[in-house]
């Protein structure tokens, strides 16, 4: 399953799954600028042979780090997976046997890893860094086609952003400009060779000539998914009773429009916070957190035409949950969880969803959900708190679809 380690570009109640994504060559218009840089090539170091027989596409053992501590995991499938660990400088870290053991493939030289790293995934062997620099407008990206043994760098326009690749060249970055009173200017850049040059294609910063306000800058931006390189949507947050924060694109990301959602009667004096849609090919979930008298509820309107529409009822009780971090191994399997008793499970695509009694209590300290087709028809589950005083984190592990978990990682 593609996962995405991210700062958002506002504080996000939920983590975002990762999403299949369909692969057509980019539409760029308008004058863009050109933001380009040399490589520099970054040769990891002979590792030491200590890790054992554990089955690497490229065969070589790279040095474990024992206990790391873990503050964000992707995993692809029950076996591999990527990681950030802030520990001691902190880690790139890559697991071959479902989270048991973790491999440092961390750029030499690269410090200050943390919660401001964003690492994206698309496959076993390719990932991207993205360290932002002090000003957090500017950033410097490391990218890996090996699964971590050498790594390219490029220096970039944005420093924090939503960052999404489609392929291994396609990419874009929703980067944020400065917030404020409830209003956020962001700018928008496509990549077509992998992150070594970007091109600016949107913003909405009305000091800047060129801004558009096709994507407003009221509301607080939280999250980008793009389905293929030219349709893509932004999702955020404001206070209007009655409205669904969710912008569209069908251009690559030069101009928006706003997709209404149907919402049922009497629902439109509530307030609504959409996060990054998820898509599975056509398939696709809009996770939607509901606020109404005092509480709040989560639902998910899904898709099947790849998101020209959306249907949903939060009104329909089988298709709340209560909120939490939530995550889709597949079209039809997806799992929610607070934590602590609120553990959910669709098996129908999030049409309705079920419950169960979770053999583990992480209430106050559940960081991110990850699941993944599992062997013998079940599903293999990780679970990650957040880091305690001393910076240690725990990691979870069920191989029977959340009933029973294991301690990886104490």
């Amino acid at each position: 399953m593609r996962s995405k380690i991210y700062p958002t570009l506002s504080v996000l109640v939920l983590a975002l799954a990762a999403c299949n994504l369909a692969r057509v060559p980019a539409i760029v218009t308008g004058t863009p600028i050109i933001v380009t840089s040399t490589p520099v090539i970054i040769d990891t170091p002979s590792p030491t042979p200590t890790v054992g027989n554990i089955p690497l596409p490229t065969q070589l053992n790279m040095p474990v780090i024992s206990s790391p501590g873990l503050i964000h995991i992707a995993f692809l499938d029950s076996s591999n997976g990527w990681g950030i660990a802030s520990n001691d400088g902190g880690f790139i870290l890559r697991t071959a046997d479902g989270g048991t053991t973790w491999l440092n493939t961390t750029p030499p030289g690269l410090t200050g890893i943390g919660y401001s790293t964003d690492l994206t995934v698309l496959d076993i062997n390719t990932a991207w860094v993205l360290i932002p620099n002090a000003d957090f407008f500017t950033g410097t990206l490391y990218r890996t086609s090996d699964g971590g043994l050498t790594w390219s760098s490029f220096a970039v326009p944005f420093g924090g952003a939503n960052l999404q690749f489609l392929d291994a060249n396609t990419g874009r970055a929703l980067a944020d400009r400065g917030a404020g009173a409830g209003s956020q200017s962001v700018e928008l850049f496509q990549t077509s060779d992998g992150g070594a040059t970007w091109l600016s294609v949107f913003n909405n910063d009305p000091t800047r000539p060129d801004s558009s306000g096709s994507l407003p800058l009221s509301g607080i931006k939280n999250g980008l998914t793009f389905l293929d390189a030219n349709t893509g949507w932004v999702t955020g947050t404001r206070p209007v009773d009655g409205e669904v924060y969710l912008f569209v694109t069908h251009d690559g990301g030069v101009s928006w429009e706003q997709q209404s959602i149907p919402l049922p009667a009497g629902y439109e004096t509530y307030q609504y916070m959409p996060q990054a849609p998820i898509f599975i090919g056509s398939d696709g979930f809009l996770p939607l957190i509901v606020y109404m008298s005092g509480t709040s509820e989560f639902t998910f309107y899904t898709t099947s035409d790849g998101g020209t529409s959306w249907t949903g009822d939060p009104m329909n009780a089988n298709r709340v949950v209560m909120p939490g971090s939530y995550t889709f191994a597949d079209a039809l399997h997806g799992w929610s969880w607070d934590g602590g008793t609120n553990f959910y499970f669709t098996t129908d695509g999030a049409q309705t969803w079920g419950g169960m009694l979770a053999s583990l209590d992480l209430s106050g300290r559940l960081s991110q959900l990850e699941f993944a087709p599992g062997p013998a028809g079940n599903y293999t589950g990780w679970a990650l708190t957040g880091l305690d005083d001393a910076g240690h984190s725990q990691l979870y592990k069920t191989t029977d679809n959340g009933s029973t978990w294991i301690n990886l990682i104490p």
